[in-house]
């Protein structure tokens, strides 16, 4: 899994899957905080060897299709319970917790 805090390009996130396939990986995903995507980043994505990449949609809205090896996930309803809870005065540290398995 590769972590990455913006993708622009995708130059840098696919050199870095190449190596990791180089050296055995079976499989490449990747998570990234702020998709910026430049025009050339969707051709740079969909012939790269990273089977999928997660990307928050805290930037909105791009003027081309995404590959389909990248998923936007919502970091709304998580923002919207930290201010909910800062508002509260609730601690809002729980909410980067893992979850608990609920009991059986």
């Amino acid at each position: 899994m590769i972590v990455d805090d913006f993708v622009i390009s995708g130059r840098t996130l696919v050199e870095t899957a190449r190596k990791l396939v180089e050296k055995g990986a079976r499989s490449v995903v990747a998570a990234v905080t702020h998709g910026v995507f430049s025009s050339v980043a969707c051709e740079v994505l969909e012939a790269s060897p990273i089977e999928q990449m997660l990307v928050t949609d805290s930037v909105e809205g791009h003027p081309w299709v995404l590959p389909g090896n990248v998923r936007i996930v919502s970091v709304a309803p998580l923002l919207a319970q930290a201010i909910e809870r800062a508002q509260s005065g609730e601690s809002i540290s729980v909410l980067s917790e893992a979850p608990r398995p609920s009991p059986a």
